[in-house]
């Protein structure tokens, strides 16, 4: 049977993405931080799996620090040889600038290096099955800029500055993705979705009764993503960033090739990946 595993799914849209996918015969493994959160979703998707359709125990990971990537990836290959489909979706919104265990500044580790590093461990799984690689980005990618001398954003920090920048990172992460290797790679904008990414905020504390009225619940930002990594569409993209099942527009930056491989080379040099496969 096929696997695919989901980043960031103890609640919001990985959840709903992994209970959608489970619905339809997927088998699904996912992981979060919060075990607790992880149970309550498991069991979920133990409920909803038709018959015959297996739900493997979540994995628990932090993916603020390298080595607790490193760490995800080896219990997900120990388990699982061939990954059909790795969906990069774990994000953070801080509303101050943190640092992580490694010295990176927080939405840049978890956001873009996370993904960066995941992706390359899981890359000759993927490979193998003819799998596919998905990465939650967003609308808020237009708010960031990427200053590549200044990496760390130790000039300028603003919580805004840092998840635009990051979204940012992930479609030029996508693209160079696509041209670099052979692995079908894709990347969306979910919509404006009830999340708790960005809990740690007062003004999203003080708005919270209010959101309902203005967000879409999970299960719509779920959409995009369950049917790239179903779809024939998802398994070879013709193009790089999407929303509402269909190609979107992106920022000039998200298009710049030379940023993008510039990107490549540092992403490379921060997290110490391996060799990629690459386009025969």
């Amino acid at each position: 049977m096929r696997i695919s595993v989901i980043t960031g799914a103890s609640s919001g849209i990985g959840a709903a993405a992994a209970l959608q996918l489970t619905r339809s015969g997927e088998r699904v493994l996912i992981t979060g931080r919060s075990r607790e959160k992880l149970r309550s979703v498991h069991g979920a998707l133990l409920a909803a799996a038709p018959d015959g359709t297996t739900v493997p125990e979540p994995i628990a990971a932090d993916l603020s620090s390298l080595a607790g990537v490193r760490d995800l990836a080896k219990q997900i290959l120990d388990r699982f040889p061939r990954v059909d489909v790795l969906v990069n979706n774990a994000a953070v919104q801080p509303s101050r600038r943190h640092v992580s265990a490694d010295g990176f500044e927080l939405g840049l580790a978890v956001n873009h290096l996370a993904p960066f590093l995941l992706t390359n461990q899981l890359a000759a799984s993927i490979q193998a099955a003819s799998g596919r690689v998905i990465t939650t980005a967003s609308s808020s990618h237009v708010k960031g800029s990427l200053d590549l001398a200044d990496p760390q954003l130790t000039r300028g920090w603003s919580g805004v500055q840092s998840y635009g920048r990051s979204k940012l990172a992930n479609i030029l992460f996508t693209a160079e993705l696509q041209r670099r290797t052979p692995l079908p790679a894709s990347c969306f904008h979910p919509g404006a979705i009830r999340t708790d990414i960005n809990r740690d905020s007062p003004f999203v504390r003080f708005v919270k009764p209010f959101e309902r009225f203005v967000l879409k619940p999970p299960e719509q930002g779920a959409d995009t993503l369950a049917w790239l990594a179903t779809s024939a569409e998802g398994g070879a993209p013709s193009a790089v960033y999407y929303a509402d099942r269909a190609p979107a527009d992106s920022s000039p930056a998200a298009r710049d090739a030379e940023l993008a491989a510039h990107l490549w080379d540092l992403s490379m040099d921060l997290t110490g990946a391996d060799p990629w496969p690459r386009i025969a």
